[in-house]
């Protein structure tokens, strides 16, 4: 069997590097035939932010670069289409033109929060119309989160949920020294801010934490990220008396174990009911819990499926909640410690790379 990852995303971002690399080495591990073709990596397409970049043309001509490398395929070959977007032309030509199989696998909502048919046929949102098209066309349907695979299935029968996951080989707390005596309190959030609401939900946070450091002041909260919003923020605390709040570069994630292993608690602020908090399958909740770190996280959205709230970590509707439970975990070492165990083993249990790629490999096996 032969399986062939196709993404527009290069490695450092989580759809590529979780969904298409990570699951290719775990199909690896069983013999199979998988690799991935990244335009970002294989071709030098923009991605991230930068894709906003290249104009149609641009993206045409890596679509014809893409074909023309991918036509060579032997046709039992199962291309895996990793989220819809510019990229997905090339691969569904070539399951058209050379009869390939495709697998469809959605981790994200990139449509309109209200896509609607006016009269019953035509689409206000045309990412939603050709996320059902590619659906309903694909071989298997893979969902990231509960949300997902709820969607998905109203337009094919094989939905299978499969959550993101995370490598507990390589998120390993043992391979690090976890009970270094932090001089302070760590809270951390790790992500992009590329949109208006992901720049809310980190002003929700660090109000959060702001109303706790007056009363803790020996803690202290970290923010990793990049993107245009995350710098409209820095910019707009960086004058202001904000406590023990610090702005740091995104680091390789390769370097986000060794990072994780000195912080306290990771913290997952989605604050808002919408499709896209929904749909989401949050990698930095199951790197976080895989180095056995307690985490609060909002309540809407995928983590409800995952945390079980006071077990493995905490959930939160609003601010009080919030506030309440990162106090629990400031306060109670021993809660901490706990929470953290048990969030390590649940993820070994049920989102650990060898758990999810054995799940995949029999979903393709059993066809």
């Amino acid at each position: 069997m032969k399986v062939i990852f196709i993404t527009r995303e290069g490695y450092n971002l989580s759809g590529a590097r979780v969904r298409c690399y990570n699951f290719a080495k775990a199909l690896k591990s069983y013999g199979v035939n998988a690799e991935v073709f990244s335009f970002a990596d294989n071709l030098g397409a923009k991605y991230g932010e930068k894709e906003f970049e290249m104009g149609l043309i641009q993206k045409l001509k890596y679509n014809f670069e893409a074909y023309r490398t991918l036509k060579m395929l032997d046709k039992n070959s199962l291309i895996l289409i990793q989220r819809l977007n510019y990229h997905t032309l090339a691969p569904v030509l070539l399951s058209i033109l050379g009869k390939h199989r495709f697998i469809f696998d959605c981790d994200d909502w990139n449509i309109r929060e209200d896509p609607r048919y006016i009269l019953g046929f035509y689409p206000t949102s045309k990412a939603e119309f050709l996320t059902r098209k590619l659906a309903k066309k694909s071989y298997i349907c893979l969902a990231a989160s509960r949300f997902l695979e709820n969607y998905l299935s109203g337009f094919n029968s094989r939905i299978y949920y499969l959550p993101t996951g995370v490598d507990t080989i390589l998120f390993d707390p043992s391979l690090y020294d976890t009970e270094q005596s932090n001089p302070e309190f760590l809270f951390s959030w790790i992500g992009t801010v590329y949109t208006e609401q992901m720049k809310q939900n980190l002003e929700f946070i660090i109000d959060c934490f702001r109303a706790l450091n007056y009363k803790y002041p020996g803690t202290c909260f970290e923010i990793l990220g990049q993107g245009k919003y995350f710098d409209e923020l820095h910019d707009e605390y960086k004058f202001l008396d904000k406590g023990r709040i610090f702005f740091k570069e995104w680091i390789h994630p390769d370097k986000v174990p060794q990072y994780l292993s000195r912080v306290d608690v990771g913290l997952i602020p989605l604050i808002q009911e919408t499709k896209f908090n929904q749909a989401k399958s949050p990698t930095k909740l199951f790197e976080y819990m895989a180095m056995g770190k307690p985490v609060v996280a909002g309540f809407f959205g995928e983590a409800k499926e995952i945390i079980r709230d006071g077990e493995t970590g905490f959930l939160a509707r609003n601010k009080e909640e919030f506030i309440k439970k990162m106090e629990i975990l400031i306060a109670n070492h021993a809660v901490r410690k706990k929470i953290g165990l048990e969030a390590r083993k649940e993820v070994l249990n049920n989102y650990s790379l060898d758990v999810l790629g054995k799940r995949l490999y029999t979903i393709l096996a059993e066809g």
